[in-house]
């Protein structure tokens, strides 16, 4: 686990641009952390800051990635940083990570907020993930799991033309992560009290031609039923999957978690 201390050899060690947010980040964070867990026993301060330096560990590298892949520079970010909007959600979710010890959300909240950096402000990217920062904290892995899968479903398009084979194949590597998924009514209602689905139990959605039309009508004809990962999801859509939609903010937390379930890098919506 890092450790408040480490936080600047980490900025050394990363440098550049990514190593100077780092700097910034932390310096804040540890001013917000003082005003929120200030009052709390000293134990519950201490685990605080080591989450949070957890946090800006993941987020320099997650920067870092993006410096050397030339999608961000200093300029952007100093625009950036200095903006309210962002810098409101940095302390949120600077506080949201400081909250837990999971790496996976750690990595999760690190991403959204790399993701922010490249983004302008006043988009519905932008507004949607200060919401977006308090559903990663506030979901259970299996609601991630959850909405990883629905992201899936429900957005996730071939990126060429497939033949039919290609696209059964490109189904079944898309849903594999979810062999073992189970569906619980209770976390789709708790993605409801959180902004980050809608959910009808009496949805009649068709899981088969879901799938199919995502080459809008290229795919229709490709028979998926037999498909053993199709036909897990399908009793958990008679159970009530089929009721879930994500809204903007799912989208942005499952986009995310599809991404680190599947180790893929495929997070892209097409938005303002």
């Amino acid at each position: 686990m890092s450790d408040p201390l480490s936080i600047i050899a980490i900025a050394a060690a990363v440098g550049g641009t990514a190593g100077k947010f780092t700097e910034k980040a932390w310096d804040c964070g540890e001013r917000w952390l003082s005003e929120r867990f200030g009052s709390h026993a000293a134990k519950a301060q201490e685990n605080a800051r080591n989450n949070a330096a957890s946090f800006i560990e993941e987020l320099a590298k997650k920067i870092k990635v993006l410096e050397d892949k030339s999608q961000i520079n200093p300029e952007v970010i100093a625009a950036t940083e200095q903006h309210p909007q962002f810098s409101s959600l940095l302390q949120q979710t600077i506080i949201n990570a400081a909250q837990t010890d999971d790496k996976a959300k750690h990595d999760l909240l690190s991403q959204l907020i790399a993701n922010r950096l490249t983004s302008k402000a006043e988009t519905t990217l932008s507004l949607a993930s200060q919401l977006a920062s308090d559903a990663i904290a506030r979901s259970t892995s299996r609601q991630l799991m959850l909405m990883g899968l629905c992201s899936f479903t429900e957005y996730a398009r071939p990126t060429v033309k497939l033949t039919s084979s290609q696209f059964r194949r490109w189904i079944e590597t898309g849903l594999e992560p979810f062999s073992d998924f189970e569906f619980n009514e209770l976390d789709a209602r708790h993605l409801v009290a959180i902004a980050c689905a809608s959910y009808d139990p009496t949805s009649e959605r068709d899981l088969i031609l879901l799938l199919q039309m995502k080459g809008v009508t290229d795919y229709l004809e490709v028979p998926l039923y037999d498909l053993e990962i199709v036909q897990h999801l399908q009793i958990c859509w008679g159970f009530g999957l089929a009721g879930v939609s994500l809204t903007s903010v799912g989208t942005i937390v499952g986009g995310l978690a599809f991404d680190q379930i599947t180790g893929c890098n495929s997070w892209n919506p097409q938005w303002d």
